[in-house]
C-alpha cells in the first residue's frame, strides 16, 4: 500500500563523487535543478522506499526499491559528499536528504531533493525527513 508518492530528484553517492564540471556548472545556472542523476517518483510503502524514474546520463527508465529492514540511516543536510558549494544558494534555501541502506550486502546511498520548487529553489525534504523516521520507527520493519 502506498502512503505517500512524490516528485523526487536522486542521486547515488558516486554519482555526486564522480560529478564533473559541466554538471556543476549546469547546477549552477539560472532556474537548473540541484545535482542529480535520476529524476521520477518516490512512493513510501509500509514495508520499502520505490523510486520510479529516468536516468539522465544512459537516458532510459530506472527503478530501485529499498526495503525498510535495510535502511540504516536517514540525514537531512550538508554532508562531505553533498557539500553546500554545490548548490547554486548554498544551501539557503534546501538540504539535500540522505538515506544510507544495504543494497547486495554493501553499505549504499543515495541523495534525494523531494518536490524541488525552481523559482524559490525549495524543497519538502525536511517535512519528508520527518515522516521518513516515523516510517522507521513504525513497525513491521
Amino acid at each position: 500500500m502506498v502512503i505517500k508518492e512524490t516528485s523526487t530528484l536522486m542521486a547515488f553517492e558516486e554519482d555526486i563523487r564522480n560529478r564533473g564540471f559541466i554538471d556543476w556548472l549546469v547546477a549552477h545556472t539560472g532556474f537548473a535543478k540541484p545535482l542529480h542523476r535520476y529524476e521520477g517518483k518516490l512512493s513510501l510503502m509500509n514495508d520499502r522506499l520505490v523510486f520510479y524514474g529516468n536516468d539522465k546520463k544512459k537516458k532510459q527508465r530506472y527503478h530501485l526499491q529499498i526495503n525498510k529492514k535495510d535502511v540504516t540511516d536517514i540525514f537531512h543536510g550538508f554532508d562531505n559528499v553533498f557539500k553546500r558549494r554545490e548548490d547554486r544558494a548554498l544551501g539557503l534555501s534546501f538540504k539535500p536528504l540522505r538515506i544510507n541502506f544495504v543494497k547486495n550486502g554493501s553499505p549504499t546511498a543515495i541523495y534525494l531533493i523531494i518536490e524541488f520548487r525552481r523559482a524559490l529553489r525549495t524543497s519538502n525534504n525536511k517535512q519528508c525527513f520527518t515522516e521518513l523516521n516515523q516510517w522507521i520507527d513504525s513497525k513491521g520493519k
